[in-house]
């Protein structure tokens, strides 16, 4: 594959680029170089998403050449070389080698970047997220019809560690380390190899050099908390930007439907159940499992029946609400505090219908 200078790094390329991907590339590797953000554009057809590749893994193997050579210096200089090693800094930290997070909107997308990796030269370590819905294999938990039902019912097996598949993902680790597999892929070789995808790839995401995930993994609070996904001394790419913006006016604001507070009241209630029936095969008298032993959530009968107590609460307060006669009205902020207050979630319970919440979540 042609190698040409850019930047004064050397990028490899699967054929001879175009003056428009070279300049492209360029960009990316002067944003790299002085650690700063851009927002690049070229015109449909021109092969961005495998020059955005290109370049970053090309800058970064850059990098990691340079990491090397400042090891041996640092070794062959004794302790004086712990200087010489400080003098590199990367946007990740001194020393630090930053990884790549590598976003789109859809899992489609990150296939077809996927795609296109396999074509170029490098071989970085690979790691896509996905969620429970597009990565469990475990049967029970597959024909579950809700997702909080899976969720609950993965935690429940993965913590008494009765998911076979769970128990095989620390052996079969070396297995899925090497290659490039999107969801589909690795869905695939979890069945053929008996392995659960959704934890294997939370363990590769440690190790792996770019990882691969939806936009809202980056842009929704909860989803990078889910996913333990830390953005400082990172490389973050957003391919297909032009949706970014509405995504963050959307993960800034909600809508809430007399149908969704309703369905959330009917979740939570079949959750109760669930723990109710729990308790009663465990012969509990008490707080189910307060050490989280059965079902991998620290959250006990009362706590549940709280929030669903809460939500309704919520729930008649806002039919309280006298419309006019158009159907509509229009509120001050401050009016949602308020209305929450008298729902019974003042800022002092705030936090811990949260964390309940996302316990059950």
């Amino acid at each position: 594959m042609p190698v040409l200078t850019i930047g004064g790094i050397p990028v490899s390329f699967p054929f001879t680029p175009y003056k428009c991907q070279e300049d492209y590339m360029a960009q990316v590797i002067d944003c790299l170089n002085l650690g700063k953000n851009g927002i690049l554009e070229s015109p449909t057809g021109t092969g961005k998403t495998l020059c955005l590749l290109c370049a970053t893994l090309a800058w970064r193997e850059h990098q990691v050449g340079q990491h090397v050579r400042q090891r041996e210096q640092q070794n062959s200089w004794g302790d004086d070389g712990r200087e010489a090693e400080a003098a590199v800094t990367y946007p990740g930290g001194v020393g630090n080698i930053p990884k790549i997070i590598y976003s789109s909107r859809t899992h489609s997308q990150l296939s077809q970047a996927m795609n296109e990796l396999k074509n170029a030269s490098y071989k970085p370590r690979v790691c896509v997220l996905g969620s429970r819905e597009q990565l469990c294999i475990h049967p029970d938990v597959v024909k579950q019809e809700s997702n909080h039902a899976k969720v609950h019912l993965c935690r429940a097996k993965t913590t008494s560690r009765s998911c076979f598949y769970y128990n095989n993902v620390e052996e079969k680790k070396t297995d899925f380390i090497a290659g490039i597999m999107d969801v589909e892929e690795l869905v695939k070789k979890g069945k053929k190899h008996q392995v659960c995808p959704y934890f294997m790839t939370q363990e590769l995401k440690h190790d792996a050099d770019i990882i691969f995930m939806p936009y809202n993994y980056l842009l929704d609070t909860k989803s990078r908390r889910a996913h333990s996904i830390d953005l400082s001394g990172k490389i973050v790419i957003f391919d297909e930007a032009h949706n970014v913006e509405r995504l963050c006016e959307n993960a800034a604001s909600f809508d809430l439907t007399p149908f969704e507070l309703a369905s959330s009241i009917d979740a939570v209630s079949h959750f109760l159940q669930m723990k109710v029936k729990e308790e009663g095969l465990l012969g509990s008298t008490d707080k189910f499992n307060g050490d989280g032993s059965s079902t991998g959530m620290d959250v006990s009968i009362e706590d549940v029946a709280n929030i669903k107590q809460l939500l309704l609460n919520l729930e008649r307060e806002i039919d309280l609400v006298e419309l006019p006669r158009g159907g509509s009205i229009t509120k001050q902020g401050s009016f949602l505090f308020e209305l929450f207050e008298r729902a019974g979630i003042g800022s002092q319970i705030m936090k811990t219908l949260m964390d309940g919440l996302e316990s059950i979540v």
